[in-house]
């Protein structure tokens, strides 16, 4: 499986003014969307600002076509695909440190899930958010790439 993974994308104080903005945006959007997912426009937000211009460099020449956040606590694996030419997942707050779960011929690879960290992979790839034996709290932010 082919995918790049990046360290230390933002500082602690701008991580946290993230985290707290992202809480407010995550909700029930209905079947079809495991967890609570925030509308998939966060990256129009101001306060999303520093992030986007942090994660610039991982996608030009390349832009955003959508954006949004995750809550999840490790119970439900829905795996899917992207129609864009990369996707991202940056771990915003992961202390379990599961990553996204790929899977090829049943054959399943999870990437590290480092909080402060992202992933990008291409969007075809059949993924997603990890199961937990025991309940989690994760946020992430993904991205669709085009």
């Amino acid at each position: 499986m082919s995918f790049k993974e990046y360290d230390n994308i933002l500082n602690k104080n701008e991580k946290e003014k993230i985290l707290n903005f992202v809480k407010t945006k995550v909700q029930n959007l209905g079947e079809g969307y495991p967890g609570l997912q925030s509308k998939d426009n966060l990256h129009t937000y101001k306060e999303m600002d520093i992030f986007i211009d942090k994660v610039k460099k991982f996608i030009e020449p390349n832009s955003i076509k959508t954006c949004w956040s995750n809550y999840s606590t490790g119970d439900t694996i829905a795996w899917h695909t992207h129609n864009c030419k990369y996707n991202i997942v940056y771990y915003l707050f992961n202390p379990s440190k599961l990553g996204v779960m790929f899977k090829k011929n049943n054959v399943v690879e999870r990437t590290k899930g480092l909080e402060n960290s992202l992933v990008v992979f291409d969007g075809s790839k059949i993924h997603s958010a990890p199961d937990s034996e025991k309940k989690i709290q994760r946020y992430t932010i993904a991205m669709e790439i085009v």
